[in-house]
C-alpha cells in the first residue's frame, strides 16, 4: 500500500541529506526506518509501563524459553 506524506522545510532537507550520504537509497527508505524506530520506541515504552526493562528482554526470553523447554522435555521422559 502506498501513502503520500507532505514534508517541507528542515524535514525534507534532512531526508535529502540522508539519501545523499549514501546511507539510504531513497527518502521513502528513510521514512520507513523512522517508522520502525517509532514502533520500537512505543514497544519499549509499553514494556516499561509493565515493569519490564527492555534491556533485559533477551535475558527474560531465555529464562522463559528454558522453562518452557524444561516442561516440554520433562513430560517426554
Amino acid at each position: 500500500m502506498n501513502i503520500s506524506v507532505e514534508v517541507t522545510g528542515n524535514l525534507l532537507e534532512y531526508l535529502n541529506l540522508k539519501v545523499e550520504s549514501g546511507i539510504y537509497k531513497s527518502r521513502s527508505e528513510v521514512v520507513r526506518q523512522a517508522i520502525r524506530l517509532l514502533i520500537q520506541m512505543d514497544l519499549e515504552q509499553q514494556l516499561k509501563e509493565k515493569g519490564i526493562d527492555p534491556k533485559n528482554l533477551d535475558k527474560l526470553r531465555d529464562e522463559v524459553s528454558e522453562e518452557v523447554l524444561g516442561k516440554k522435555y520433562k513430560k517426554l521422559t
